[in-house]
């Protein structure tokens, strides 16, 4: 095995969290491309009696029908809403009534209330607190962070926050430094319960204080003179001692160099696998700290960058009476958030969004149950038929999330004559050019004409949003495809099958 070398991380500015912030998001959403595509391996069927209704069966385009029979799928496992905005009746109409998993299309759902409900100028907090009096840019006392729920505190906002203590005239902390993240009440959570991968950015646990993700970032580096990989960690972790086991490799950059296996032992973390110079630097994300450990730890890092001092104990609390607010750090709008969100299907963010929701709606804490009532009782409030609907965590990685193809038809035609309708339709993916559908579509008429959210699972493939056709008609779209044999590329081309059947309609 070689000998590798890994450095201490050293952060003489902050430029490099401006390079470092698009890793971030990405990495959340992803395991292969900007979708979770991650193994349902449960049966994709709803756990009740979907409602019962007699329906029409309609007749699908021979396109469609051809690949069906090729890839052996029966139409019953897949639903399909087609309809021109503003005509009276859809053009395709199968199996909208049956409750199925929309996979990450459920962000439509959480993106949605969240407009209505928290309005698209919402910006989020991030406090800092102080316990104690300050002289001569010395705290004689604690420091207490306290988090709001921000979904996009990443390293270079993160950083904003605590430069903004220093150039506030905050030199030293005396004291300890009390993580807040009161505003949320999440349960203790298996971070690996979905698939088994706990250290996985997608399946981070959400918390009022989040920063960046939950995710520690580790710096591969070639060094091609002494045939190693240096491996760099942003944050620190004090309590790990490292152990650099990962070969250095030549030749191609391949898939495989960037899933390094991470395993702790007790104090200890270990880093093997092989990666090639080929690959150049590069980012890998992993949830390796607790919530309240992560912030501190980033904390500690850009503050004694910035030349700040402090010492190294840290203590989870709240902000009490007589506490003084001594600097607030304000997030992007959620107009702007959303666009991540929906684009990128970005999960940690859609989690954090329920949250917020149900801490705006019904006071604080933030909790699952008030933010699936507050999202179930918008879409009744909109007129949207919100019977049977398992909201789970609302971003769609859930193996039992439910809604029927006519409940999101229903969704989408209200959201289209509703007030934040521009808001909501630029935070989809356009085909061919950015989000989840960057590769579909690049060429040809097509290409910018749909404005979609998809969703990936095994056993779950969907897609629902809005087409301008080629006859310059507005169309929502929403298909949901449960059952086998939707991976290898089968259920995209099913898709993509019936949307250029709609776009010529």
């Amino acid at each position: 095995m070689l000998e590798v070398f890994f450095p201490r991380a050293t952060m003489n500015n902050h430029k490099i969290y401006t390079l470092l912030f698009l890793v971030s998001f990405l990495s959340v959403c992803t395991t292969s491309n900007a979708e979770a595509l991650v193994e349902d391996k449960t049966d994709p069927q709803p756990a009740h009696v979907p409602i019962k209704s007699k329906q029409k069966k309609q007749r699908l385009p021979k396109s469609v029908k051809k690949l069906l029979k090729k890839y052996h799928i029966p139409e019953k496992n897949i639903s399909i809403y087609i309809k021109d905005i503003n005509a009276d009746k859809p053009m395709i109409e199968l199996n909208t009534r049956k409750l199925r998993n929309p996979a990450s299309t459920m962000k439509l759902l959480t993106t949605y209330a969240a407009l209505k409900v928290l309005k698209p100028n919402y910006k989020w907090k991030t406090e800092a607190w102080i316990r104690g009096k300050i002289h001569k840019g010395v705290l004689e006392g604690d420091l207490i962070l306290k988090g709001y729920g921000d979904p996009f505190l990443v390293h270079e906002n993160y950083w904003k926050f605590v430069q903004g203590l220093y150039d506030k005239g905050l030199q030293e902390i005396t004291g300890k430094v009390i993580i807040d993240n009161s505003y949320f009440e999440v349960p203790d959570t298996d971070s690996g319960e979905f698939d088994n991968r706990p250290y996985r950015t997608y399946n981070a646990i959400p918390s009022a204080l989040m920063y960046n993700f939950q995710a520690s970032r580790f710096l591969f580096r070639p060094d091609t003179e002494k045939k190693r990989i240096d491996i760099i960690p942003y944050p620190w972790i004090a309590e790990f001692s490292y152990i650099n086991k990962v070969k250095y490799s030549k030749g191609r950059c391949r898939k495989g160099h960037y899933y390094p296996k991470f395993i702790k032992h007790s104090n200890k973390l270990e880093i093997s696998g092989s990666y090639s110079s080929g690959c150049g630097q590069q980012y890998i994300l992993r949830v390796l700290s607790k919530p309240a450990e992560h912030a501190f730890n980033g904390f500690r890092d850009f503050w004694r960058n910035a030349g700040g001092k402090m010492g190294d104990r840290m203590e989870i609390g709240h902000v009490k009476s007589g506490d003084r607010r001594f600097h607030t750090y304000y997030s992007d709008s959620l107009g702007n958030q959303i666009r991540t969100i929906n684009k990128w299907s970005n999960n940690v963010m859609t989690r954090q969004l329920l949250l917020s929701l149900g801490a705006k709606k019904y006071g604080q804490p933030g909790t699952l149950e008030k933010g699936r009532r507050a999202i179930l009782e918008t879409l009744a409030d909109n007129g949207v038929d919100n019977k049977g609907i398992i909201i789970d965590n609302g971003s769609g990685l859930s193996r039992i999330a439910r809604i029927t193809a006519g409940q999101h038809a229903q969704l989408l035609e209200r959201a289209w004559r509703d007030e934040f309708m521009p808001e909501f339709i630029s935070s989809l993916s356009l085909s061919g050019l950015d989000g989840t559908l960057v590769n579909r579509f690049r060429k040809g008429d097509m290409q910018g004409r749909t404005h979609m959210k998809t969703g990936t699972l095994k056993n779950s493939k969907a897609i629902a949003g809005y087409m301008l056709n080629r006859k310059g008609k507005w169309l929502v779209v929403v298909m949901h495809h449960n059952g086998a044999k939707i991976g290898a590329g089968r259920g995209s081309n099913i898709q993509n099958a019936m949307l250029r059947w709609a776009f010529e309609q």
